[in-house]
């Protein structure tokens, strides 16, 4: 046994020390926090900008890059229209100043030699001339081709060139035009050009100037290396090369410097190049010396590609300062760090040595207190001395003590009231009219029972006390000692278990109970108790209900049907017996009026015959014949029956049934019996005794329950099938019904024989079905229906009768 006073000692000091070790751990923990976040926040301070500071130049500096190359693109294509024009004036003007005083071809030559003399603003642009029918009037850069016709000459990329002008000075004219094309001398690749070009309309000349796009862009290299080198002088913050490692800037310009490396090892231009390549980057390395200028410190750059120029631009900044200057505050932050949790873990330990004080005085006054109400219990279970209050330290301790002494003086009163409270329950429980059992647990016996028990089962107080349920039980399915059981098991768990029981009287006379269980505490201890009542006249009701219940269920088959479906049936077949008679030829009244209407009846006959009509004809008279056995059927099962036993077998009854139930009209229906699979597995079966009506009623109703569950179905897959089975031996015979629907919950199957107990609508059915066959197989015949179920599988009622009665 545990003590309390140590018990409420040791939590304390538990809940004490864990309280204050959370306490100090969060502090501790909330303090190297904000010592991360400040380190953070410091290296964010000294270093973050720098990296965006870098990219940023190196993005504006690519800016520029693209800007000025746009820029003189477009100038240079301008500078060559603005050339053309000029030579086109001049032409224009030697045209007008000697068109009369010298002949065609004279002119032509002075304006081709005047023209071709002119000094353009790149060495490789030249004025071109082409006449309309595709001649070259002046060719610099096709001298071979000069008064040659050029229609046919071609591009590398398979254009005709020459072509393409005439059509673009047919739509316009003036105009560029842009393809590949050589530079003058040998073995020259064919780069990019743009030409200006228009019409000379005098001599239906094309006159041209073109630029080299890869002209323009070497003259904007150089441009943009003369910027960068004025802003990097006296410092060596750019770095400019190709992406094969050559230097363009700085004083290692025009070296490879693919293998140069830092005082740690590292390949400085590599690493730039392949930073480049990947789309960009930072790369860290020692500056190395490449004159007394510059001095060697750690550097980071951030270098990105120009990738239409096969270049690197890296840009670097000196970031040894800066991290000299983030050790300093990081060493200065952890050094608070230090003193903090330090001045932290002195306090928890001052904390703890208080705890652990005033834990121990409070376990010894607490012992104390406990002590004097040791002392009073055990004195104060034969006498009636009581606690000394003005001991007791604790005011919750001083209200148990005025308790207890407030306990020995109603001790007393107390038996005095017990007594009288027993009488008056022994009172109670002998005068009420239900009878009364109180059941042990453990033995499943008799403990207690109200005279009305004694009444009720014929026996006295002495067979009554001791004695087992199973003794006043019938034992009768589905009454039996598994249901028992399945109820005891249910009243254990708490729940109040209503349900009816057949018993018997000391002298074997059986009647019906109406019965609740539940556990209830007598005594100190768990009984459970059972109140039951006769019910033996309302079970006598149900035979009442058995005629009433037939009725129904034949209310929509047999007498409307008769009255419903005689008199068409009959108009139905008597039509057609006429259609036949007054469409035969045989019959000589037919023979004047067909004459007279001119229509030959062998004729006729042969062509019904041929089309069928005759057969449809026989099959309304087949289907007449067929529903007119069925009302006689229908009227026969409706018929009252005097419960008077006949000698027969079982399986016309159930043919009876099955018949009745595939005819079955009434619209509420769900069900389409015609497309359920009906399976007869009969085995034959003794001559017995038995009431054909009644029995043929119970097969019915189960037979159409199958088929309404089959109809609830929602496996489309399965085919929807009732299985009947016809078995016997020596003392019963028996019939089993099986479906393969959807089965019934365990809950449910339970009660499926209780009167009004329906699973169906409160339009489908009544209830009554079940218990009404229930009442026709035990009570009419003594025999025996049960029902078993799978959820998913189906659902199976057999039926016992019994061969001698």
């Amino acid at each position: 046994m545990k003590s309390i006073a140590s018990t409420l000692s040791r939590y304390m000091l538990t809940l004490c020390f864990a309280s204050i070790f959370i306490f100090g751990g969060l502090t501790v923990y909330f303090m190297i926090s904000d010592y991360q976040k400040e380190v953070i926040d410091a290296k964010t301070s000294i270093l973050g900008g720098i990296e965006g500071q870098l990219v940023r130049e190196v993005t504006r500096i690519k800016h520029s890059i693209e800007y000025t190359l746009t820029t003189n693109q477009q100038n240079s294509i301008k500078r060559v229209k603005s050339t053309v024009i000029e030579a086109h004036k001049l032409a224009e003007q030697l045209y007008a100043t000697y068109k009369d005083s010298l002949n065609k071809n004279e002119l032509q030559t002075l304006i081709k030699s005047t023209l071709n003399s002119m000094i353009f603003d790149f060495s490789d642009s030249y004025l071109f001339i082409v006449d309309m029918d595709g001649t070259a009037q002046l060719s610099p850069g096709l001298h071979d081709m000069t008064q040659k016709n050029i229609l046919d000459l071609k591009t590398s990329d398979g254009k005709f060139i020459v072509q393409d002008m005439i059509r673009l000075i047919k739509k316009q004219d003036a105009g560029y035009i842009k393809y590949t094309w050589p530079r003058s001398g040998k073995n020259s690749l064919p780069l990019t050009k743009t030409s200006f070009i228009k019409l000379f309309k005098p001599f239906r000349w094309i006159i041209g100037i073109g630029i080299y796009e890869d002209t323009v862009t070497m003259k904007t290299q150089d441009e943009i290396l003369d910027w960068l080198a004025n802003i990097n002088r006296d410092k060596d913050e750019i770095l400019v090369g190709t992406l094969r490692g050559k230097s363009l800037l700085g004083p290692s310009k025009g070296k490879n410097l693919l293998k140069l490396r830092d005082s740690e090892g590292v390949y400085i231009v590599k690493d730039l190049i392949r930073a480049a390549k990947s789309g960009g980057d930072f790369v860290t390395y020692k500056n190395p010396a490449f004159s007394q200028n510059f001095k060697s410190y750690k550097k980071i750059s951030y270098c990105s590609s120009i990738p239409e120029w096969d270049w690197f631009l890296a840009y670097g900044i000196d970031v040894g300062r800066q991290e000299l200057r983030f050790e300093q505050s990081k060493e200065e932050l952890w050094d608070t760090l230090m003193i903090q949790v330090a001045a932290v873990l002195t306090l928890v330990f001052l904390i703890s040595l208080s705890c652990v004080f005033f834990s121990g005085r409070f376990k010894r006054i607490l012992t104390d207190n406990f002590n004097y109400f040791e002392n009073f219990f055990r004195k104060g279970i034969g006498t009636t001395a009581k606690i000394d209050r003005s001991k007791i330290a604790f005011t919750e301790l001083d209200t148990l003590a005025e308790l207890a002494n407030s306990m020995i003086d109603s001790r007393e009163s107390a038996k005095n009231e017990l007594l009288k409270s027993e009488i008056t329950y022994r009172e109670i429980f002998n005068s009420t009219k239900d009878a009364i059992g109180v059941l042990d647990l453990q033995k499943r016996i008799f403990t207690d029972v109200n005279q009305a028990f004694l009444d009720f089962f014929v026996m006295e107080r002495n067979a009554a006390i001791g004695m087992s349920p199973e003794i006043i039980s019938f034992n009768s399915p589905p009454y039996d000692n598994k249901y028992a059981a399945e109820l005891f098991n249910k009243a254990l768990s708490g729940e109040s278990v209503h349900f009816e029981w057949m018993v018997k009287k000391s002298t074997g006379e059986p009647f019906w109970t109406d019965n609740l269980a539940r556990v209830a505490s007598i005594g100190g201890q768990k009984k459970l108790l059972i109140v039951m009542r006769d019910v033996t006249e309302r079970r006598k009701m149900q035979k009442i209900m058995v005629q009433n219940e037939k009725m129904m269920s034949v209310g929509g088959l047999a007498a409307g049907m008769v009255h419903e479906i005689n008199n068409p049936l009959g108009i139905i077949m008597q039509v057609t017996q006429n259609i036949i008679r007054r469409t035969s030829p045989t019959l000589k009244s037919n023979l004047p009026i067909a004459e007279k209407c001119n229509v030959n009846l062998d004729n006729l006959r042969n062509y019904m015959d041929k089309r069928g009509i005759n057969n449809y004809l026989r099959s309304i008279q087949d289907a007449g014949a067929r529903a007119a056995s069925i009302v006689r059927l229908m009227l026969d099962f409706s018929r009252k029956d005097n419960s008077a036993k006949s000698s027969g077998t079982i399986e016309p009854v159930i043919e009876t049934a099955i018949s009745l139930a595939s005819n079955d009209y009434d619209f509420k229906k769900k069900y389409d019996f015609k497309k359920i699979k009906i399976i007869r597995d009969f085995n034959s079966s003794p001559m017995f005794n038995f009431t054909e009506m009644e029995i043929s009623q119970v097969i019915l109703n189960l037979i159409k329950n199958a088929a309404q569950a089959l109809s609830e179905d929602k496996n489309s897959h399965k085919i929807p099938t009732i299985t009947i089975r016809t078995s016997s031996d020596e003392n019963f015979v028996r019939v089993e019904i099986e479906d393969n629907g959807p089965g019934i919950e365990n809950e449910k199957l339970k009660r499926i024989f209780e009167p009004f107990y329906s699973t169906k609508g409160p339009d489908i059915g009544t209830g009554l079905g079940l218990s009404v066959s229930y009442f026709i197989i035990t009570h009419n015949h003594s025999g025996t229906i049960t029902a078993d179920s799978t959820l998913g599988e189906g659902t199976r009622f057999t039926i016992s009768l019994p061969i001698l009665t």
